[in-house]
């Protein structure tokens, strides 16, 4: 199995990194074949330009996303690890994606164009329970993971929330870590549609085939 972690935090020492470290050695203890993007450390320009965005009509690519669309290709899964800011992934990685997903490459007007792919996100948080929900960030952050990935096609789309990490103790954040890998062993133990816990992907592909998201209807 091959499988692309695409790692958004500029700081090694943050439980983010831990959670990199973890699930890439879990994962390659596994069988896998892992490659790590992390986004800083690329230097990745996450900011759209003009010939970024002629490309959803040209399909010329910059050199600097065509690397990136080649793993996304080669890539069974997708694991994405950062933290919840603002109820929201951050930035930089939504730009990522943004330009990685571009019209034309992993969307055609009709449907997704990167079938048979999971997706598996890791959260962090600084806030806790009653708050992150009572404020519907879990929402807020799984909608947008899916109208990200199920549009694009992709069969499994997953998400897992730690909750004041910056607060709790060592022997918790162990146990945060224990879960990770838990967790990304469904990759391993489940079937392509098994794992997904929220379900619009498909629902938005077949408005788009039926006309309501492009403008003919």
């Amino acid at each position: 199995m091959n499988i692309l972690i695409v790692y958004a935090h500029p700081y090694d020492g943050s439980f983010c990194k831990g959670l990199l470290d973890t699930v890439s050695t879990h994962m390659q203890n596994r069988g896998a074949t892992v490659k790590v993007k992390d986004l800083v450390k690329m230097n990745f320009n996450t900011i759209m330009q003009p010939e970024d965005l002629k490309a959803a009509k040209t399909e010329v690519y910059t050199m600097e996303v065509q690397q990136e669309q080649a793993d996304i290709l080669w890539a069974d899964a997708v694991v994405t690890i950062a933290p919840n800011w603002f109820g929201a992934m951050p930035g930089f990685m939504k730009g990522y994606f943004d330009k990685v997903f571009m019209t034309k490459f992993a969307y055609d007007g009709v449907g997704g164009r990167l079938t048979d792919k999971r997706v598996l996100a890791f959260f962090t948080c600084g806030a806790t329970d009653p708050y992150l929900d009572m404020v519907r960030q879990y929402e807020c952050i799984n909608l947008a993971l899916d109208n990200l990935f199920g549009s694009v096609g992709f069969v499994d789309v997953g998400s897992k929330f730690y909750q004041a990490v910056p607060f709790v103790s060592d022997e918790v954040r162990q146990h945060y870590l224990t879960e990770a890998k838990q967790f990304v062993d469904q990759l391993f133990d489940r079937q392509p549609g098994e794992i997904g816990q929220i379900g619009h992907g498909k629902l938005i592909t077949k408005l788009v085939m039926q006309g309501y998201l492009n403008g003919k209807i």
